[in-house]
């Protein structure tokens, strides 16, 4: 947040994340990776880590937004990838966002945690309910039109 938007009463500071949670410490697992994910990002970032995967909305969610995740290989697994990985249509790839949209939408009330990867301050969401429900959605089988 920058000096105008602290003058005017911007976005409110979050409790820090503790770091004996389970959360923290699945994001201590792939802190590296994650490092090197935000680096490469200007868009706010929410983070929701649980036993399946790390996801991340970027941008402005509910509205614009992107979806990435941190599985236990290391890699950034992102809706392109997915795209490609199951071949889905335009229409499954509308679909598939707009679950994530509505999974967003439903967890937006939960408490939201501060924490900073690398240089980049996130904020976290720690909800199994949350996390299990975007596997779910992304790995679906989504058949076809």
């Amino acid at each position: 947040m920058g000096f105008l938007g602290k003058l005017f009463g911007g976005e409110k500071e979050l409790p820090p994340l503790d770091p004996a949670s389970p959360g923290a410490k699945r994001i201590d697992a792939q802190r590296a990776t994650l490092e090197t994910f935000a680096a490469k990002l200007r868009d706010p970032v929410e983070i929701a880590p649980g036993p399946h995967a790390i996801y991340a909305y970027i941008g402005h969610p509910p509205d614009r937004f992107g979806i990435a995740w941190f599985e236990g290989d290391g890699q950034e697994h992102n809706l392109k990838t997915l795209v490609q990985k199951k071949k889905l249509s335009v229409r499954q790839v509308n679909t598939l966002s707009a679950h994530l949209r509505t999974i967003y939408e439903k967890h937006k009330d939960e408490p939201r945690y501060g924490l900073t990867i690398g240089t980049k301050k996130v904020k976290v969401v720690l909800s199994t309910e949350m996390e299990k429900e975007l596997h779910d959605v992304i790995n679906a089988d989504v058949g076809t039109e």
